[in-house]
């Protein structure tokens, strides 16, 4: 596809006027400690392989997180299927029980959000109550969380994403931010082949290395990073020099 030189060029991809999508993901972690753990709220992105695919739901929380409370009153869930698609389910909350669970069974769970509230948000009043855990069906797992630390986000900050099945990916941005006075390790990192069920599998390559880094750093290339096959994990783990630390990073898939 072709573009002469008046058009916008990224606006048209916002709009859905060109063959890509954008898939802006940011992850989040202020419990980062001298190990490698992913850039995830709640320090996880489970990967299991397509026969271990799970339902989900969300984790007994607060009482005022419930269908007719004043928090969050439905979450919805985006991530793959067991064949590699994706899917979303909305769920609704159930207080200080246990959601049930979705029909849909995932092996990959790369955004959650409150989708609906019983409170008209404001700077000083927040759309959900408490974190909100989603779990797998069994409730023996967590796989992600909506964090209420400082002023609750109503949205997951998974550092991480898989592109699926069917497509291609190409990775334009990355930055990441370290916590001050703290010295951190980040390894971006891809892993093709989501669907093999036996070995050789392929293996967890690192794609980008941003080491000794203090405060915050841009990471360009002059062409993408990619093209990066359908069926691949891609995300950021990251490591502290001495005690635990604050680490966000964020980046942007392009889907064709």
């Amino acid at each position: 596809m072709s573009f002469s030189p008046g058009d916008d060029f990224f606006a048209r991809v916002t709009r859905g006027d060109t063959e890509y999508e954008v898939i802006h993901k940011f992850g989040h972690n202020d419990s980062v400690t001298t190990s490698f753990v992913p850039i995830c709220e709640g320090g996880n992105y489970r990967t299991p392989q397509a026969a271990s695919a799970t339902t989900l739901r969300i984790k007994a929380g607060d009482a005022n997180d419930d269908a007719a409370g004043s928090g969050a009153r439905k979450v919805s869930l985006q991530g793959l299927d067991e064949n590699g698609a994706v899917q979303s389910e909305t769920l609704t909350t159930a207080g200080t029980s246990a959601s049930s669970a979705t029909t849909i069974t995932f092996m990959r769970l790369f955004r959650a959000y409150v989708s609906e509230s019983g409170t008209y948000a404001d700077q000083s009043t927040a759309s959900h109550a408490a974190d909100i855990v989603i779990e797998n069906g069994a409730g023996t797992e967590d796989w992600g969380v909506i964090s209420s630390n400082g002023f609750p986000r109503s949205q997951t900050e998974i550092g991480a994403y898989t592109v699926p099945v069917g497509k291609t990916g190409l990775i334009r941005l990355i930055s990441a931010t370290v916590e001050t006075n703290k010295i951190a390790d980040i390894i971006f990192f891809k892993r093709e082949g989501i669907m093999d069920a036996a070995a050789p599998y392929e293996a967890m390559r690192m794609i980008v290395d941003i080491s000794s880094q203090e405060g915050h750093v841009d990471f360009s290339t002059v062409a993408p990073i990619g093209p990066i096959p359908g069926g691949t994990d891609i995300g950021a783990m990251g490591k502290v020099s001495t005690g635990t630390g604050n680490i966000e990073v964020q980046f942007e898939v392009w889907l064709y």
